[in-house]
């Protein structure tokens, strides 16, 4: 009795817990298909339906599932099926086109290469319940561009303001600009026509606009030959940056560039519910979930045991007061 209770118990705890996903980076990655990843229950030797559960690649890069299991499986992109579903005997799990497999036996292999930026879910049209994940972030080149794509080969980058009042050289480490990443500024401003550096402060406006949105503005000045400033980008996308009122004048000057998604960064959290018998059930979800029941049945075995003592005395009682 009481074993059915523990049972019932910790298969309702399993429909509701994801384990916590294992994310892994790659240039071109391969993902196992492992032994047993057909069996959605606790005695699978499987530790992931697929390993890893979560790959992060970049655009144009390709992925490979080898199928290490004894059973026929797919790969085909959409959303599986939960807990929920397989205990309501719900096991289809609905692709959206992107890719399938088709069925591939033991030992074989099937590769798809990604050609757009997203997550993109998937399972296994057989064993629906196997599902998994691939993160496709924005390619990053080697090397840094303008936000038309033209490579930048010479440090600093010089520009002229209107009219060649001013020149400008404004250099930024790392080059490639990547999210989360502080990227130092460094800037001076000449004479134009003898090359000759400011040598007394120089009164600027500067700002940053990413995404046609203005996030970042400031009024300064130059510490005789030049400057710098400090930045961190949340997110990616295109990005200008101008110098304003050079020297109290109209005079200004634009760059841009390019800004990529930290790979580092990338969030960790998809949810990829696996195998039931990898959950650690600790000692005080035991006791939450465990409790109650084992309660129960030891009141019901008290309340079988003494339950009629416990009515005949209240019974006497009651006749005792009529009685009187």
């Amino acid at each position: 009795m009481s074993q059915f209770y523990i049972t019932l118990y910790v298969l309702l705890l399993v429909l509701f817990i994801v384990v916590p996903t294992q994310v892994a980076f790659a240039d071109n990655g391969t993902i196992t298909i492992p032994l047993g990843a057909s069996n959605p229950h606790f005695d699978t030797p499987a530790q992931f339906w697929y390993s890893p559960p979560v790959l992060t690649i970049q655009k144009g890069d390709t992925v490979t599932w080898i199928n290490s299991d004894k059973e026929i499986h797919t790969v085909t992109s959409g959303i599986g099926v939960d807990r929920g579903q397989i205990a309501q005997a719900k096991l289809e799990g609905k692709s959206d086109g992107y890719f399938d497999s088709g069925p591939f036996k033991p030992g074989q292999s099937w590769a798809f290469t990604f050609d757009k930026e997203g997550t993109f879910y998937y399972f296994c049209t057989i064993h629906p319940w196997m599902v998994g994940a691939i993160v496709v972030n924005q390619a990053i080149p080697d090397f840094a561009t303008d936000a038309q794509g033209n490579k930048i080969d010479k440090w600093p980058v010089v520009k002229y303001t209107d009219g060649k009042q001013v020149e400008v050289d404004l250099s930024w480490e790392p080059h490639v600009i990547l999210t989360g990443e502080k990227i130092t500024f460094v800037f001076n401003f000449y004479d134009p026509y003898t090359s000759a550096e400011f040598m007394t402060s120089t009164p600027y406006h500067f700002t940053i606009t990413q995404n046609g949105t203005e996030i970042f503005s400031t009024d300064d000045a130059t510490q005789y030959t030049g400057g710098y400033k400090y930045f961190v980008f949340n997110h990616p996308g295109s990005v200008e940056f101008k110098f304003e009122k050079i020297g109290n004048t109209d005079s200004s000057v634009q760059y841009s560039t390019m800004v990529f998604e930290n790979p580092s960064e990338v969030k960790s959290s998809v949810p990829v519910i696996q195998p039931a018998r990898n959950l650690n059930l600790s000692s005080a979800v035991l006791i939450l979930f465990i409790g109650p029941p084992i309660v129960a049945l030891a009141f019901i075995v008290i309340w079988a045991k003494w339950g009629s003592k416990f009515r005949k005395k209240n019974l006497d009682k009651q006749e005792k007061r009529s009685a009187i």
